[in-house]
């Protein structure tokens, strides 16, 4: 997936898509086995070190239990040994289900539940708690003795494209939490849209920002490595965001991709010679964002304010350089896509008339499959494509217009949903679960901006007698 010029559906190679993960990972291993592949802090692994450690992972995790079509659980946290599980997984013929493990208990029983794991690997520091989710405690991994395994040659096992690669379960802040699993095949081709869209090349470093919970994470980490190019791990929980910025330019990161809010964070006034694209995507960008950028990056140095979702991958992107001439109003969110058409609809889901707003629909042949074991909300968020037999239209809950330029631009949820910080946050289900509180009569929630015009979730309470 060297970048080139994007092409035409009927123009992508066959051998691009209809491979698996660890198929493609595999040729670039045997392509450049001495590259870099990723830095953590002072440990890194070249492409042959980096499949070396998987295949002693994958093959520890076959002598468990076999696992061709099953669920593994993950509940580690950013860093080099998330990325060889991952791997390590995926070559078992397995799908990688990953947990926050700060999350409580409750939420994480109930995807552990839905999920049925066949395997959960823990860091030593999350052991105790994930050994309390599973029937089974013995099916819980320590993920420190599993880095120590032997070498072990590679597993070799066949994956299908329609494999199901992944499933990244989303809960907001309250409620019933929902995964959304997806296969190899269209994860493939959402690293292929960033791959032509971005020109990724095996010369680009990459952030790996998000968390391996967050499904972000996914186009980072396998752009960067089904590519030929470097992760660099930062786990932001640990570390903070006061060293992001120097990190940056100390690991020559040539691409940042992050929610608009950590930009501005990462952005400390010192230059970035090697950044040559900053990607947005998660968060709704501002024109404080684009001043920034064009204040402290490179006249080169591409934007790429995105339209993505887990259950739809990248749909939309709009491009600038620190000279581009800004239009006014929301800043777009992109022109279209390979393969990936949007329409906007309206309450009944007709399409909406010209420069009206209305609900951001995606019609594909690659999205996502829907929302794991919920056949009821996957039919009620993905509707049959009536002009494609092979397509379907997600139905984002997001609401657009389309500018007569062809450029769309994100106007907010249309439901009760707002995000703080990239996550996403069900306002409603805030406000109730706070009225089920001790001493509180009644609740309202909602989304302010503080001092600096980020939000904040705000909680208006009135107490109950003696409360």
């Amino acid at each position: 997936m060297q970048g080139s010029a994007p092409a035409a559906a009927a123009d992508i190679p066959c051998a691009e898509i209809e491979s698996s993960l660890p198929d493609r990972f595999r040729a670039q291993v045997r392509a450049q086995p001495e590259r870099c592949a990723v830095e953590d802090g002072a440990r890194l692994l070249t492409y042959r070190q980096l499949d070396a450690a998987v295949n002693a992972a994958a093959a520890a995790l076959l002598r468990a239990a076999p696992l061709a079509g099953e669920r593994v659980a993950l509940m580690l946290d950013q860093g080099a040994g998330a990325i060889v599980a991952t791997l390590a997984i995926l070559k078992c013929g397995a799908a990688y289900v990953p947990l926050d493990p700060r999350l409580p208990a409750e939420f994480t029983r109930a995807m552990v539940g839905s999920a049925a794991p066949a395997l959960m690997i823990a860091a030593r520091a999350h052991l105790a708690a994930a050994r309390g989710l599973l029937a089974e405690p013995s099916r819980t991994l320590c993920w420190e003795e599993l880095e120590q395994a032997p070498a072990a040659s590679d597993p070799q096992i066949a994956v299908a494209p329609e494999a199901l690669a992944y499933i990244y379960y989303t809960s907001g802040s309250t409620g019933a939490p929902k995964g959304v699993c997806d296969n190899h095949r269209n994860v493939l081709h959402n690293v292929w849209r960033y791959t032509t869209n971005l020109q990724i090349t095996r010369d680009d470093r990459l952030t790996l920002l998000q968390a391996p919970h967050f499904s972000g994470a996914v186009s980072s980490l396998f752009a960067a490595l089904l590519n030929g190019g470097c992760s660099l791990p930062y786990d932001v929980r640990r570390h903070g965001l006061a060293p992001l910025g120097p990190w940056l330019r100390e690991k020559r990161v040539t691409m940042f991709h992050g929610v608009p809010a950590l930009f501005r964070e990462a952005m400390d006034g010192g230059g970035f010679p090697a950044l040559r694209c900053v990607r947005l995507e998660g968060d709704r960008a501002t024109a404080r964002d684009l001043d920034v950028f064009r204040r402290h990056c490179a006249p080169g140095t591409v934007l790429a304010n995105g339209l993505g979702a887990t259950e739809c991958g990248l749909v939309r992107q709009w491009r600038i350089t620190p000279s581009t001439p800004v239009p006014d109003g929301p800043v777009p969110i992109g022109t279209a896509i390979a393969d990936m058409d949007i329409v906007l609809l309206d309450d009944m889901h007709a399409a909406t008339p010209p420069g009206e707003t209305g609900q951001i629909a995606v019609r594909s042949r690659y999205l996502a499959l829907g929302y794991w074991r919920q056949p009821g909300l996957t039919a009620k968020r993905f509707l049959p494509d009536p002009r494609d037999p092979l397509g379907r239209i997600y139905l984002t809950g997001d609401l657009g217009r389309m500018r007569p330029d062809g450029t769309l631009q994100y106007l907010g949820r249309a439901d009760f949903q707002a995000k703080v910080r990239g996550q996403w946050v069900d306002t409603d289900m805030v406000e109730r679960t706070l009225r089920t509180a001790p001493g509180v009569a009644d609740a309202a929630v909602a989304i302010r901006a503080d001092a600096a015009g980020e939000p904040r979730l705000v909680a208006y309470v009135v107490p109950a007698a003696g409360g």
